[in-house]
C-alpha cells in the first residue's frame, strides 16, 4: 500500500491546477519519421468510448490545440504514458534511434510522463512508473554534475525498462532495485517512491497537458509555435523537430 496518494487529476478541466514546473533533466534528442503509431492514441481510444463512440485510436484527430496563455513551458514536449501501449509502440518504433541521437545536439526536448490512463490512483502502473521515473530523474540530476549525457542515458535505459513491465507491473521495491542497477541513488530513489516523490512533476506534467490542450499519448507538441506535430499535416517527424531546433 503507497503512503500520501495523489488525488485524481481531470485532464478535462478548463482551469487546470497551475505549479511550478520542477527542474528537468535536459534530453537532448532527435526522432525518426518512421513512426505509424497513431499519436494521442490512448486518450482518445477512452474519450470516444466513454461517449458511446469508436474506440479505435486510428480515428483520433491531431489537429493543433488551442494554446492557454501565460505558460511557462518552453522547447518540444514529448507526452507519454507508461501505461499507455501507443506510447509503448512508439518508444519502441524510435527509441533505439533516440538514443543513439542523444548526444547529436539535433533538438531539445523534454520528456513529459503523465498518468492519464491512472487518473492519479497510487496503485495504478500509470502513476507509479511516472512516480519512478521522476524519482530517478532527480536522483541523477542531484548526482550528475556536468555528466549530463551519462545520466540521460541511464535515464532512456529506465524509461524502455518501465515500458516493458507494464503488462508484470512489478512492485515499488522492484522498480528501487531497477534504479539502483541502472544507476540512481538506493536510498533517495528509495524514499522518493515509498513517498510519492515524484507527484510534483506529474501534476506540471499533467497541468501543461491541459494547458497545451492536448486530447492524448503520445503527443510531441512545439511551445515555440504552439504547434502539436500531426503525421498526416507535417509529414516527416525527424525534419519537424529539426525545424523547431533553431540550430
Amino acid at each position: 500500500m503507497r503512503t500520501n496518494p495523489a488525488e485524481s487529476t481531470d485532464t478535462t478541466s478548463s482551469s487546470p491546477t497551475s505549479s511550478p514546473r520542477p527542474a528537468r533533466l535536459g534530453v537532448t534528442l532527435a526522432l525518426a519519421a518512421a513512426t505509424v503509431v497513431a499519436l494521442t492514441g490512448c486518450a482518445d481510444a477512452i474519450r470516444h468510448a466513454e461517449h458511446g463512440g469508436s474506440s479505435d485510436p486510428a480515428a483520433s484527430s491531431s489537429s493543433a490545440p488551442e494554446q492557454t496563455a501565460g505558460t511557462e513551458a518552453s522547447g518540444v514536449q514529448i507526452f507519454e504514458d507508461f501505461a499507455c501501449p501507443h506510447c509503448a509502440a512508439f518508444h519502441e518504433q524510435n527509441g533505439g534511434l533516440i538514443h543513439g541521437l542523444v548526444s547529436g545536439g539535433e533538438l531539445e526536448a523534454d520528456y513529459r510522463i503523465v498518468d492519464f490512463l491512472g487518473q492519479g490512483d497510487p496503485e495504478s502502473w500509470s502513476t507509479r512508473a511516472a512516480n519512478a521515473y521522476y524519482c530517478l530523474e532527480g536522483s541523477l540530476e542531484a548526482g550528475t554534475g556536468s555528466e549530463d549525457e551519462a545520466a540521460g542515458n541511464k535515464l532512456h535505459a529506465f524509461q524502455s525498462w518501465l515500458f516493458e513491465q507494464a503488462t508484470a507491473q512489478p512492485d515499488d521495491a522492484t522498480l528501487v532495485t531497477q534504479a539502483d542497477d541502472i544507476g540512481g541513488g538506493t536510498a533517495s530513489v528509495e524514499q522518493c517512491v515509498t513517498e510519492d516523490g515524484g507527484a510534483p512533476q506529474i501534476t506540471a506534467a499533467m497541468s501543461d497537458f491541459s494547458d497545451f490542450g492536448l486530447r492524448g499519448v503520445p503527443s510531441v507538441y512545439s511551445t515555440a509555435d504552439s504547434m502539436l506535430y500531426n503525421p498526416e499535416q507535417h509529414g516527416d517527424l525527424k525534419a519537424w523537430l529539426t525545424d523547431r531546433s533553431g540550430r
